[in-house]
C-alpha cells in the first residue's frame, strides 16, 4: 500500500543497504545519498606519514602534556580527521 507523501512524517529516513537487483527499483538506490564504510585508499600510509612528521614526531611534543591520556586521543582524531578529509576532496 503506497502512503501520501503529504502524510509522512518530515524526520522520516530510511536506512537501506542493497547490492543491484532486477526486482528492485534501481531509481530508488540512484536518488539516495551513497554512504560508504570503506577507508579511502592509501589512508594508513597517510596517517603514518602524518606521525613522522614534525611535530607530531617529536618525542618532547607527546611527554610535555599534563594530560597524555586525553593528549594522544586528541592527537589520534586531529590526524585521522585531516587524513580523511585530505583523501575525500
Amino acid at each position: 500500500q503506497l502512503s501520501d507523501a503529504a502524510n509522512t512524517n518530515p524526520m522520516f529516513r530510511l536506512w537501506l543497504t542493497s547490492y543491484p537487483s532486477d526486482i528492485f527499483p534501481v531509481s530508488i538506490l540512484e536518488n539516495g545519498v551513497k554512504i560508504t564504510n570503506e577507508p579511502p585508499k592509501a589512508f594508513k600510509s597517510a596517517l603514518l606519514r602524518l606521525y613522522e612528521s614534525d611535530p607530531v614526531n617529536d618525542h618532547k611534543f607527546f611527554t610535555e602534556s599534563t594530560k597524555p591520556e586525553r593528549w594522544r586521543k586528541m592527537m589520534y582524531g586531529l590526524c585521522f580527521f585531516h587524513c580523511l578529509i585530505r583523501m575525500r576532496r
